[in-house]
């Protein structure tokens, strides 16, 4: 129960404070007092349901909201410390940046691709899609009968289910973001 304690205080102070409400504002609004509302945010009072559901009423969210334990609020991912798979004589080179999670439903990669290389992929599941970003140099996606030039900047959102492939038709690397996206 102690936890759980915790967590409320956590999430009313984190949603007072984003919609930058006093306690005062947040006693008025709930009909519990500014007192009792220091206290549960403090994670030292152990309130009860009643007092939850005049709360979460009183705030227009959901009483499982305030239940919830705090999540990270920042993650860090790099491509220094990511996964490196690379093809095509090492010319095209995918950073893992940001792995799939299911709760997510997508995941996140740095390419690398050096000067005239060509990737070609199988197609993916129905369903699966691509957004692909050109951060320096130029691609040409080829996907499904058609061909598309992306310079930096640009950004291509495509069904993955069939063959397609990417080219850096430059004499410089250039580097893409791929999100692939699961539904």
């Amino acid at each position: 129960m102690e936890q759980m304690s915790k967590n409320i205080g956590y999430q009313l102070k984190k949603i007072r404070q984003l919609r930058s409400l006093s306690l005062d504002d947040v006693a008025k609004a709930t009909n519990v007092s500014k007192a009792q509302l220091a206290q549960i945010e403090k994670g030292d009072s152990n309130p009860t349901v009643s007092t939850i559901w005049k709360i979460a009423s009183g705030m227009r969210i959901s009483f499982s909201s305030l239940l919830q334990p705090p999540k990270e609020q920042f993650q860090k991912y790099n491509d220094k410390t990511s996964t490196v798979v690379s093809e095509e004589d090492g010319g095209y080179r995918v950073f893992s940046i940001i792995p799939y999670a299911p709760e997510r439903g997508w995941e996140f990669y740095k390419i690398e691709m050096d000067p005239g290389v060509i990737h070609r992929s199988e197609a993916h599941p129905e369903g699966v899609e691509e957004t692909l970003t050109v951060i320096q140099g130029q691609a040409v996606v080829h996907a499904g009968g058609m061909e598309e030039l992306l310079e930096e900047g640009d950004t291509l959102v495509f069904s993955g289910h069939q063959e397609h492939h990417y080219h850096n038709p430059t004499d410089k690397v250039s580097i893409l973001h791929l999100i692939i996206q699961y539904r």
